[in-house]
């Protein structure tokens, strides 16, 4: 494996060229949280409140560049400099302001279940809501999970894309917080056939505290 040396740190800038389960995790995780840059230098950021995964994804490209946290929350940064793969995130799909615009990026057959886990432990969720029945007013408890973006075109063709390699449900993508962000919503039948698709046996990177709810089904 070739690695460039930037200052410092290094880098496999390569990494990108490839198809892999982990290359296609990472750039699904780039659509979620990541973002580019070329003023005064090209830049690939990682943005999470969870700095373990960054440190994956750190470990994978073959980085040692330092892991930031932001000032006044908790969000951590991994920021990659490099003008070769700032130019092949731009032929995979990637875009500057992507958040509201973004398209889902043509993704080889193989690999979609590693860039959709990339872009849940980005920006998905996996949880249980607890209620009252209206029949019999026992206690509930429900396996429910989402997908965020602003972009609809984005999760119109992501829910197409489960529906036809899944079977899950055609949903109607509803409103999400106040930031104009839009939800993709399923219920628990879909959820546990979206994580065994995503969290499949040992896939080498991705977020263990979610895979967990696979094993409390």
């Amino acid at each position: 494996m070739k690695y460039f040396h930037r200052r410092k740190y290094t880098l496999n800038e390569f990494f990108l060229d490839r198809w892999t389960s982990e290359m296609a995790y990472v750039l699904g995780f780039w659509f979620a949280d990541g973002y580019m840059r070329k003023e005064k230098s090209y830049r690939i950021v990682f943005s999470s409140n969870d700095s373990e995964i960054l440190q994956q994804i750190r470990r994978v490209l073959g980085s040692s560049h330092p892991l930031h946290q932001q000032k006044n929350d908790q969000t951590w940064q991994l920021v990659i400099h490099s003008k070769y793969m700032y130019e092949k995130l731009s032929q995979l799909g990637g875009i500057r302001k992507k958040s509201l615009i973004m398209d889902f990026p043509d993704i080889p057959s193989k690999y979609l279940k590693d860039f959709i886990r990339g872009y849940f432990d980005g920006d998905g969720s996996v949880f249980y809501i607890n209620y009252l029945s209206t029949k019999n007013n026992k206690p509930h408890r429900e396996l429910r999970s989402n997908f965020t973006s602003g972009s609809r075109k984005f999760l119109e063709k992501l829910m197409k894309i489960l529906n036809k390699e899944i079977g899950i449900t055609i949903k109607k993508l509803s409103n999400y917080s106040q930031d104009h962000s839009l939800k993709l919503g399923y219920g628990t039948q879909d959820t546990q056939t979206l994580l065994k698709f995503i969290y499949y046996p040992n896939f080498p990177i991705g977020l263990k505290r979610k895979a967990q709810f696979l094993s409390s089904t």
